[in-house]
């Protein structure tokens, strides 16, 4: 059995404030939720694909190509689910 995360990378409005942070922050926390996976054990992270402004990625496979540099992750996927 693998265990795994899945993500849409979506940019949602803090609880709390109801600020939205930046595409580059979040991207940040993205790259440092997957180096965390990493050094968890987890076994696979899976990355949707969005064309909307309230989603920061539409290119998968170029994100999980710079995790995977700094990962050891046994499996990335790319999810495609467009909209």
């Amino acid at each position: 059995m693998e265990l795994g995360i899945s993500s849409f990378a979506e940019l949602t409005p803090d609880p709390v404030t109801g600020k939205i942070i930046s595409g580059y922050q979040r991207m940040m926390d993205l790259m440092e939720e997957i180096e965390l996976a990493d050094q968890i054990g987890l076994d696979v992270y899976a990355l949707g694909e969005h064309h909307r402004p309230d989603f920061i990625v539409s290119s998968p496979a170029v994100v999980l190509a710079a995790a995977a540099a700094k990962t050891n992750l046994h499996q990335t996927f790319q999810c495609c689910y467009g909209a």
